[in-house]
């Protein structure tokens, strides 16, 4: 494990129980997060970028899901296993905002209590301190009022009002790792862009590190340093924020890239097809069938992760076999 890594992930791997069947939804998945830096997961939906989030945070339940590898949090296991255990990481030192910030708070309950219910799970607090820590907190999310704010109920709150309010709860105990589950999915653009200011300004005060999962590059390359891209439950491509943009190397990452919106195009690149859900994975590369540069070799080999340079990995065959192009997609 690297001395500055304030997270790492270790080969995990999850499998989902059904009907006595293990169906693996992640595989060989391994990454370092480091200090006050921003890892970005981009991949289409069912590539495994929430599930590994849950796994990380101890979400995922016993009875159906079975979970292989290590979590190292700082150098120290994190006993993702036991949800009495991970109860002292959560929040604490790992935090998470979600995609769906309605469903985050309880309708009954005032937004001060949402704050008090997080504070005194880890902190000695009086009610008076917690108020002036969360005024202190709305203020610096630039929410007006915030004293009516915390008498207020999340039904009486905009989407943007409660997802700023959301990381204001979540940096409240200044975790060291921040999860971001898609934190502008369903907000529009003039509020995904406010959130992303407040996420790189909490950053730069806190010194906190992000997840920030995401199926739009254009957040993920606001925010993230490094970017992991995942397809099938494994990272295809991982590398530098720059490189990934500038240079992909992955059937899959230039796929998505050219299917961006960009006004100097005639016409919109599209990436055909779709991912395969669990019950149709095989193992080898699951891009096969989408991917216009495939072969056999493709189809019954266990594809490898391969350096292309020091800080950038691909997982495809024709690197494998050392041809250093994986065409176009």
């Amino acid at each position: 494990m690297g001395d500055n890594s304030v997270l790492k992930i270790d080969n995990l791997k999850i499998e989902l129980i059904h009907k006595n069947q293990k169906l693996i939804a992640v595989k060989d998945v391994s990454f370092d997060l480091d200090p006050g830096k921003t890892i970005g997961i981009i991949g289409e939906s069912g590539s495994g970028k929430s599930i590994t989030c849950s796994a990380i945070l101890g979400l995922l339940e016993d009875k159906k899901w079975i979970i292989n590898g290590d979590i190292y949090f700082e150098e120290t296991p994190i006993p993702y296993r036991s949800n009495k255990d991970m109860n002292k990481f959560r929040g604490k030192h790992i935090a998470l905002i979600t995609q769906n910030p309605m469903s985050a708070f309880d309708p009954l309950r005032t937004i001060r209590y949402h704050f008090i219910e997080t504070l005194t799970t880890h902190k000695n607090m009086s009610k008076k301190d917690i108020e002036k820590k969360a005024i202190y907190i709305l203020n610096k999310m630039k929410i007006q009022n915030p004293k009516n704010v915390l008498d207020s109920y999340s039904f009486e709150l905009s989407g943007g009002m409660l997802q700023r309010i959301m990381i204001a709860i979540a940096i409240a105990l200044e975790p060291e790792v921040l999860i971001a589950d898609e934190p502008t999915t369903a907000l529009d653009l003039t509020v995904q862009y406010e959130i992303i200011k407040i996420l790189s300004k909490m950053q730069k005060d806190l010194g906190t590190s992000i997840i920030l999962v995401s199926h739009d590059l254009g957040v993920i390359s606001e925010l993230a340093d490094e970017v992991l891209v995942m397809y099938g439950g494994s990272i295809v491509e991982k590398a530098p924020i720059n490189e990934i943009m500038t240079s992909p190397k992955h059937p899959y990452t230039k796929g998505l890239i050219s299917s961006r919106p960009n006004f100097s195009k005639e016409r919109l690149a599209i990436l055909e097809g779709t991912p395969p859900n669990l019950f149709e994975r095989r193992g080898g590369c699951e891009f096969y069938n989408r991917c216009n540069i495939k072969n056999e070799k493709c189809k019954s080999n266990m594809i490898s992760s391969i350096k292309v340079s020091q800080n950038h990995e691909v997982r495809c065959i024709n690197f494998e076999e050392g041809a250093y192009s994986c065409g176009t997609a």
